[in-house]
């Protein structure tokens, strides 16, 4: 059975506006990277054992790099870098970069951090990885393969924690536009922006996810239809989407509905019968 079968990468009337709007940002199909920058919030570490762990056949690696991330935290390093490689397309068709910080509060351990699309092969990961502890990164475990880069990620102290941007310029350099990015605060405004595309969405939804998504597409947020932890709610499978329909007094109607036999239309996202797009012509 498919582990992510029914899976979605979120549900408008369970997940917070943050975790909906990160959804958009890491699974979007707009082509500057930067635009597909995560921020997290806080995640304690008593979430470990709740959350669920089987959502692909990577996820008790990850839980494992989860738990090492706050082990790490523990032993000193306030700065972890988490890189999880693609697997030749098997279930992730690109890798991410995941800068990390754990904290602990009143009473617990927590992480947050920024999560990047990384588009290099898995060797390439390997030998990022092999770079990192070259140049004083440490990892709880050996880092021997690609599989053990995703169970262990690289930790490093630094002296003052708001400098994390200039050290990672240091330890990679190669991703200095993503640094530069991040360092004049774009990846903050961007999910803000998309934070309030999506209240705006949800209002006009209703608690329809189908509706949602079409009407995020509407503004430009459009969603990958599958990905390595789930899949949108209006991917080709569903056959689900906004129709449009031409009233008798010559008005534009809408519903979310069954789109078998129909015509996309690519402008405006939505679905028709005829030679043309009632809206677009």
């Amino acid at each position: 059975m498919n582990l992510l079968e029914n899976k979605k990468f979120y549900d408008i009337n369970k997940n917070s506006l943050s975790d909906i709007a990160g959804a958009f940002l890491e699974e979007g199909t707009v082509l500057d990277l930067r635009k597909r920058i995560n921020i997290s919030d806080l995640y304690p570490e008593s979430k470990i054992e709740k959350d669920n762990w089987e959502y692909n056949e990577h996820s008790e690696e990850e839980k494992e790099a989860t738990t090492n991330i706050f082990d790490l935290g523990r032993k000193g390093f306030n700065l972890v870098v988490w890189i999880s490689p693609d697997d030749g397309g098997r279930v992730y068709k690109e890798g991410r970069l995941n800068i990390e910080f754990p904290v602990f509060g009143q009473n617990e351990w927590a992480i947050y951090g920024r999560h990047v699309p990384l588009l290099c092969n898995m060797n390439d990961s390997f030998e990022l990885a092999k770079g990192l502890l070259e140049n004083g990164g440490v990892s709880i475990e050996s880092i021997v393969d690609v599989e053990s880069v995703r169970r262990q990620p690289i930790g490093f102290k630094i002296k003052e924690t708001n400098d994390w941007v200039k050290e990672c310029k240091k330890l990679m350099p190669e991703f200095m536009e993503i640094w530069d990015f991040m360092e004049n605060g774009e990846d903050i405004e961007n999910k803000l922006k998309m934070e309030k595309d999506v209240k705006i969405a949800i209002e006009k939804a209703d608690g329809d996810n189908y509706l949602f998504e079409s009407i995020m597409a509407r503004m430009g947020n459009e969603i990958n239809a599958e990905g390595g932890h789930g899949s949108s709610w209006n991917s080709a499978n569903n056959n689900i989407g906004i129709i449009m329909s031409v009233n008798s007094d010559g008005g534009i109607s809408y519903r979310v509905g069954n789109t078998e036999g129909l015509t996309h239309c690519k402008k405006c996202d939505c679905w028709y019968s005829g030679e043309k797009c009632p809206l677009c012509g």
